[in-house]
């Protein structure tokens, strides 16, 4: 930086030119990444439950329905990771079966993520190699890697967020005269983060903010010029044609999980996972916090992560599998703990050896440590044999007949089995979202083949009280549960099974007489040897029987489906 750039930015900046050293390093952990994969990852289970939802939608999308939950229904807004949807639509289309188009862009994101996690503070701060690899190896066998096996979209809204977080990074570094081209970048990466995900527009201004402060407010003009015009432009055109298209201004979830009241109980559950996730890192940047030479990039870093996560007392913390929705912090942290480091630590001794062999063997000895932790907290999270997985694949054998089911258990059940589905709880179906809760009124427009809920009693226990109707979601799921019970029951539909691994911990499957394969369908789901996260299950409406005809006896052959791999 000359003397003349009497107006460069606040934030003081390192040097450091890339070479051998950096490519080693950047191998041995892609190397570290690709062996862990292949021995600790199972990447051929099945999905999660709110990733086979917005498989279903990528499924419609490739297949030229548009973005729908039914084909031949209007659009619904369910699936929330609008890029990574996408995506997965055009890679399905391209030949891929959807659980790989999925995993692959979730594998190939969060290995850019590394290495950008790696790289970025060498170029932005100039730090030693051994510095910035602790974060890289930190991530590499994080949870984003359980993440993508369950074939969420997470590691790719993480990338945009630390591709987002290194440009306001070098935005907050540049001198005035020099601000235009990073300053559109900026406004484009912020752009891309609104596309991954909705929380993402928040993420973006949370940035903005960041940025402004580092700077003083220097440079306000320009930087707060292209932010503006690339949101009120592309941005706002998107968001138009998101409210023309689906006819609401919001994410259909956001009106079913937000509610219009804050959860503190989410945003209590924010902040643990922020810790969970970004120890012993975000402690270095609490330091930092408390000592003035360290502040100005501990600030810069904390105010994004502290506002994204007090954003999610706006929304209940349903479906969070794995601390999903704060991991995309993970990364900003994990780069912005670095220049903290470097200014705690630059008047000791010490530090210039880190440089050397000693800081090499230091990293490494540090790194292997955290990569255990990591591997300790997360290896057994995997999905496992699931019975709504199992059953959705005997009903897809009925899928050209144009069944419907209603079900509170909108992944699995609707992606495997093909059928149309009525999403009861209303994440997948805006009529129910925006009124409140399903209702007998609304399930006569279908009719349903097949209801399943999740119930939190089975028929020899009680089936109300405040053990069971404050379970779980609360009275609204148990209201849900109730209103199909008493639909199923008033309009004579056979208890073909209640699966559970204890009394109080149930699925109910009713089918409905009178159309020609219900008896059939009945007599499969009896059959089926049905998993509760891997473990066998008990069938609480043995000994409730409803008569089956005899021609149903034995089941028809060839009507199993494989998966969709």
């Amino acid at each position: 930086m000359s003397s003349r750039d009497s107006t460069a930015a606040p934030l003081e900046a390192g040097r450091a030119s890339l070479g051998h050293v950096d490519v080693l390093a950047v191998g041995a952990l892609l190397a570290g990444l690709v062996l862990y994969v292949h021995s600790a990852l199972d990447l051929g289970a099945r999905p999660e439950e709110d990733a086979a939802m917005l498989l279903r939608y990528s499924e419609h999308l490739a297949r030229g329905h548009g973005i729908v939950w039914n084909q031949g229904e209007a659009p619904v807004d369910g699936a929330t990771d609008f890029l990574f949807m996408v995506l997965v639509a055009l890679l399905h289309r391209l030949g891929l079966g959807l659980e790989t188009a999925a995993r692959s862009i979730g594998l190939v994101a969060h290995a850019l993520t590394v290495i950008g996690i790696y790289l970025g503070p060498r170029v932005l701060f100039g730090c030693a190699p051994p510095l910035a690899f602790l974060g890289g190896a930190f991530l590499a066998v994080g949870p984003g890697l359980r993440h993508l096996a369950a074939s969420y979209g997470t590691p790719l809204f993480a990338l945009w967020a630390l591709v987002a977080f290194l440009v306001a990074a070098r935005l907050a570094l540049t001198v005035d005269h020099a601000l235009a081209r990073p300053a559109r970048l900026f406004a484009l990466a912020s752009l891309g983060l609104g596309l991954a995900r909705p929380e993402g527009v928040f993420l973006g201004g949370f940035l903005l903010l960041s940025v402004l402060v580092a700077r003083r407010g220097e440079g306000l003009g320009v930087i707060a010029g292209w932010y503006l015009g690339v949101l009120l432009t592309l941005g706002l055109a998107y968001f138009v044609w998101r409210w023309h298209y689906f006819g609401y201004p919001l994410p259909n979830p956001f009106y079913k999980k937000g509610g219009g009241v804050l959860h503190l109980h989410s945003l209590r559950k924010a902040w643990e996972d922020l810790w969970t996730l970004s120890l012993p890192f975000s402690l270095v940047v609490l330091a930092g916090l408390l000592a003035p030479r360290a502040r100005r990039w501990a600030a810069f870093t904390a105010i994004p992560v502290a506002l994204f996560v007090a954003l999610w007392v706006l929304i209940s913390n349903e479906t969070n599998y794995v601390a999903r929705f704060r991991y995309p912090v993970l990364p900003l942290i994990l780069v912005g703990w670095v220049p903290v480091a470097q200014a705690l630590g630059r008047r000791h001794p010490w530090w210039r050896r880190l440089r050397g062999g000693a800081g090499w063997i230091a990293c490494l000895a540090v790194s292997a440590t955290l990569v255990g932790w990591q591997h300790q907290r997360y290896r057994e999270i995997t999905p496992r044999p699931m019975g709504l997985h199992e059953a959705a694949v005997m009903l897809s054998g009925y899928a050209d007949r144009n069944f419907t089911l209603a079900t509170t258990e909108a992944g699995l059940l609707p992606f495997y089995s093909g059928w149309r589905a009525v999403d009861a709880w209303g994440l997948n179906d805006a009529f129910i979202a925006h009124r409140g809760g399903i209702t007998e009124e609304y399930l006569d427009r279908y009719r349903p083949e097949l209801i399943v809920f999740h119930a939190f009693f089975s028929p020899d226990t009680p089936q109300d009280g405040p053990r069971v109707e404050n379970r779980s979601l609360g009275p609204a799921w148990y209201r849900m549960v109730m209103t199909l019970k008493r639909y199923a029951e008033a309009r004579d539909y056979v208890l073909a099974a209640v699966y559970g691994l204890n009394d109080r911990d149930t699925h109910w499957y009713y089918v409905r007489a009178g159309f020609p394969q219900s008896a059939e369908i009945v007599h499969r789901i009896r059959a089926l040897h049905y998993a509760w996260d891997g473990q066998p299950t008990i069938d609480f409406a043995a000994g409730e029987r409803q008569t089956v005809p005899e021609s149903a006896e034995e089941p028809p052959r060839g009507l199993d489906a494989p998966s969709r791999q």
